[in-house]
């Protein structure tokens, strides 16, 4: 038998509907097959989750309130099963490159979600600078660094320092921090987002920009300062660690004192991936 006999070409006019079936078929597995590729190799910068926070936003617009991920890969799926009426591959193989290759320019096209780090408490000062002054003069308004008899090292405050909310998030276990989290951090077993939803910024919880995070007891202890724009916000956060549930909670944060904010994890069987499907990633 000659190679390409079987390839199933046909001409037009000659596609019934099991033939367009199997088309569409195929050019939905290849946007399946692309997606797992993007989510596995990609991780959290996936920009899966930025589509998810577009359709969350219309979805919350349109008032039919956050839309899970699931629904926006089922709906990458259809584009892909559909997108043969305009390609009009005439293979399966061709239907399913054509799929594969869609959802490749989708992704390239649609930047990642990559969440800042965490911040600092306080605000981050500028280097020391030599000033000659006196003691008098530099206690006027001035931060101190040391003060000798005639001369002073200072830092000028700068006016338009913004304010940060001071924030103590407390991740506790009920067995413990797990002995592998630096592991589980790495291979994206175990990540957390920070929201401000006044200032619609987001942090990403484990990726430091001055902020720390230290094991104490059983709980895993996120000190962070989060940029403010008002005496009061409401801040989110999600937290995901492998063989647990996903917990996502809101509190209120202000100016005046710190808040201290404890997330209890509980165990869960499900894998991680299912969950996060049921979830609607809208920060």
């Amino acid at each position: 038998m000659a190679y390409g006999s079987k390839r199933g070409i046909k001409t037009p006019g000659e596609y019934g509907f099991m033939d367009i079936a199997g088309l569409g078929l195929a050019g939905a597995a290849g946007i399946v097959a692309a997606l797992v590729t993007d989510y596995q190799q990609k991780g959290e910068a996936s920009s899966l989750y930025t589509i998810n926070q577009w359709a969350a936003a219309l979805g919350e617009m349109l008032g039919f309130g956050a839309v899970p991920l699931w629904m926006v890969s089922l709906a990458l799926i259809a584009t892909g099963a559909m997108s043969i009426f305009y390609f009009q591959p005439i293979t399966r193989q061709g239907a399913f490159a054509q799929g594969f290759g869609l959802l490749a320019v989708i992704m390239t096209a649609v930047p990642a979600d990559l969440a800042g780090g965490i911040q600092p408490t306080g605000p981050t000062l500028p280097d020391l600078q030599p000033v000659s002054l006196t003691r008098e003069a530099a206690l006027d308004g001035i931060v101190l660094a040391s003060l000798p008899a005639e001369e002073a090292r200072v830092i000028e405050v700068q006016d338009n320092q913004a304010a940060r909310y001071v924030v103590e998030i407390n991740i506790e276990f009920p067995d413990g921090v797990p002995s592998n989290i630096d592991e589980l951090i790495r291979r994206g077993a175990c990540r957390g987002r920070l929201h401000n939803s006044d200032t619609n910024e987001t942090f990403n919880l484990f990726r430091s920009a001055g902020g720390n995070v230290i094991i104490r007891g059983d709980s895993l202890v996120v000190r962070a300062g989060v940029p403010a724009r008002s005496t009061e916000a409401t801040l989110w956060v999600r937290v995901e660690v492998e063989g647990y549930a996903i917990e996502e909670q809101s509190a209120k944060a202000n100016l005046d004192s710190a808040l201290n904010w404890t997330v209890n994890m509980r165990k869960s069987s499900t894998p991680l991936f299912i969950q996060r499907l049921s979830k609607s990633y809208w920060f």
